[in-house]
């Protein structure tokens, strides 16, 4: 737009005025470009949002952003007028806008929660149009005041945002369409994770992986273990669909694992055995209402030991009950805790006992099965409190497999992949699936993933770490456990009378060399011994490996005169 404008000078002797026109567009285009970075700075994109903590973090990052970019500008003016005839001024206020921007970049790259990622480097992460317009299509909600509460947020190994749902509609409403959701962006309905947010009933967080968690083997993390693991901390069930380990705290409460076969039901039983076996203290009772030889890994490490024994078992039952009375009545005495802990084990002598009752059906349908089946739900409605432990494995779900009584008592329940509907409700309880969580619609690729129903917290997807029962998994974890329960002198009295010193293994295993590489000592030794074990069991007696020369080759191993003098008299 041109504006005429008149002004007064002088001409020689002679006063004229003249006219001229200028232009404001220039100032006009300044003006709504200062406006809208105004705006921007100040989110009113995000004006409308009720999440108050958000839009003020929005509000936090732009104006970091804005002075990046603006220090930026300033730093860059100054160096040109510098190089073209520069001035202390200009370099001093270059040299202060550099610090500045050094010190706010180094805090905000520090304080990200996630690494930062370059603009265009997202790697698959779609924008929030797109997952609105997903979400709309999937029926999560009305499309009326669907939006975004926060930006979709790049991870490692997908993205993450959360989702307002219009006012008046749960977020709960939503869980079991993650199928639906995951069709209408394109990805495998494994990839899809929604999880409600405990402070807003109307959001609900949502995360897709960039490929199939699910399909992925997750080795135990018990393997090449050889430190004692804490039992009282969890044991290490398996991984969520985010690639997060999954703790399973036994200590609180009775655990009831089904699914039908070749489902993973026996992966996640030996994991937990193992864990238990490698926790050194705690007292395994196995009883195998199969018999084919699933825990013959676990026999040497395991009080208990027993296989299509229904009397036993209720006898057994019964010792338990008769521990978990004495428990609590030193509990009381002790006039303290209702509940044991480490300390208190420690204090009154006593520890953990688990009993793991595979096959239950068998020992439910026997002449002795009402009896057993009282005495159980005893055991896992008061047991955790005095650490008495019960874990109950079955491919029958209904209630000749787990009678209704049993079943209500175990707060944790873990279904692998379930015949039907009903067997999962059977397992996760009336209406779970309705609630969005079915084991039946678990692929059979997914062997080992089921959901695990932990009290206090919403059931989660997770797959269970693999452990080769045809391998020398097993064994190699019961190796290692029966040698840290040996020097820590809580094997079974069988064992710990017969068994044999670590060290007199290895002098064994050297045959009658003077002297040999790890390698080959490893070999000698066999299953369950690792270089790291070896170090561990001789570094007490101060023995360490050294170069080794034999042969002309040079390697790390031992010498036998260093562990015969072990055994030479002063």
């Amino acid at each position: 737009m041109a504006v005429h404008r008149v002004r007064q000078g002088q001409y020689g002797r002679r006063t004229v005025r003249f006219a001229y026109r200028t232009s404001t567009v220039p100032f006009a285009g300044t003006s709504l470009l200062a406006r809208t970075a105004w705006r921007w700075v100040r989110a009113d994109d995000y004006a409308g949002t009720d999440d108050l903590k958000f839009l003020e973090a929005v509000r936090t990052r732009r104006r970091r952003t804005a002075w990046l970019v603006g220090s930026g500008y300033v730093l860059s003016s100054s160096m040109g007028a510098y190089m073209v005839g520069g001035s202390a001024a200009l370099l001093a206020a270059g040299a202060v806008v550099t610090v500045g921007t050094a010190a706010e970049a180094t805090k905000r790259f520090k304080n990200r929660p996630r690494g930062f990622v370059f603009p265009g480097q997202k790697k698959g992460t779609p924008g929030e149009d797109l997952v609105t317009r997903a979400a709309i299509a999937a029926k999560l909600g009305r499309a009326e005041g669907m939006r975004l509460a926060t930006p979709v947020l790049t991870e490692d190994g997908g993205w993450s945002t959360i989702l307002q749902l219009p006012p008046g509609q749960r977020a709960r409403g939503a869980l079991g369409k993650e199928a639906d959701f995951a069709s209408a962006l394109g990805v495998g309905e494994s990839q899809v994770v929604f999880k409600l947010v405990d402070e807003h009933a109307g959001q609900l967080h949502i995360y897709v992986a960039k490929s199939d968690p699910f399909l992925k083997v997750y080795q135990s993390p018990l393997l090449g273990r050889t430190e004692p693991l804490d039992f009282w901390q969890g044991i290490p069930a398996g991984v969520n669909a985010r690639g997060q380990e999954e703790r399973l705290k036994l200590v609180d409460a009775s655990l009831l694992v089904a699914g039908e076969p070749r489902a993973g039901k026996s992966a996640a039983v030996n994991g937990i055995i193992g864990a238990a076996a490698l926790a050194i203290t705690p007292k395994i009772h196995l009883w195998d209402g199969k018999g084919a030889g699933d825990h013959r890994p676990w026999r040497r490490i395991a009080h208990t030991a027993e296989k299509r024994n229904a009397p036993g078992l209720l006898e057994h039952l019964k010792r338990q009950q008769e521990q978990m009375e004495k428990v609590f009545d030193l509990l009381d005495e002790a006039g303290g805790s209702t509940k044991l802990t480490p300390a208190l084990c420690r204090q009154f002598g006593v520890d953990v006992e688990l009993t793991v009752v595979d096959e239950t059906r068998y020992y439910v349908a026997s002449p002795q099965g009402p009896e057993i089946v009282a005495a159980m739900v005893d055991i896992a409605s008061r047991g955790p409190a005095a650490g008495i432990l019960l874990v109950l494995a079955t491919q029958r779900m209904t209630k000749e497999g787990i009678p209704p009584e049993l079943k209500g008592v175990c707060s944790l329940r873990w279904a692998m992949r379930c015949p039907d509907v009903i067997a999962s409700n059977a397992v996760l309880g009336p209406g779970a699936a309705g609630a969005g969580y079915d084991a039946s619609e678990i692929p059979r690729s997914h062997r080992g993933v089921g959901i695990l129903d932990a009290d206090g917290s919403d059931p989660s997807k997770l797959k269970s770490y693999f452990l080769d029962d045809a391998g020398s998994d097993l064994p190699d974890v019961a190796a290692v456990a029966y040698e840290l329960r040996r020097a820590a002198g809580t094997l079974p009295e069988r064992e710990q009378a017969v068994a044999v010193d670590p060290v007199e293994m290895i002098l064994a295993a050297m045959g009658e060399a003077d002297r040999i590489h790890t390698a080959d000592l490893l070999e000698a030794l066999g299953s369950g011994w690792t270089a790291a074990r070896v170090a561990e069991v001789l570094r007490p007696h101060g023995i360490t490996p050294g170069d080794v020369k034999i042969g002309g080759v040079n390697r790390n191993g031992y010498r036998r005169s260093d562990l015969e003098a072990l055994f030479t008299p002063a």
